[in-house]
């Protein structure tokens, strides 16, 4: 499977479903619908060809293909983030310099 060919959000919503052991709270938590994350997770499930999650009494509990690929899906997401926070700082310096000629 190509990188390119898959949607890397589906990654923010399996991470909240985990760190939050529930599909209503993961997409508060996310900012779409109830309905939307359960879309998500079948398109997720049909992806690695295996729950990943099973729901129970007490919630949504990984499985073990989850629980073996969660460390890397969060240190990637958060790689994402330090990456998106360094653009953003370089555009906001950029913007300060450019508002700065006009001063």
């Amino acid at each position: 499977m190509k990188i390119s060919s898959f949607d890397l959000n589906l990654f923010v919503i399996m991470n909240a479903i985990y760190t939050e052991g529930s599909l209503t709270k993961a997409a508060e938590v996310v900012g779409i619908t109830q309905p939307a994350v359960s879309n998500a997770l079948s398109r997720l499930r049909e992806k690695f060809n295996d729950d990943l999650f099973v729901r129970t009494g007490s919630g949504m509990v990984p499985t073990h293909k989850t629980e073996n690929i969660i460390n890397d899906i969060q240190n990637a997401l958060s790689l994402m983030q330090k990456v998106l926070m360094s653009l953003m700082s370089l555009i906001h310096s950029q913007v300060s310099a450019l508002l700065d000629l006009f001063r």
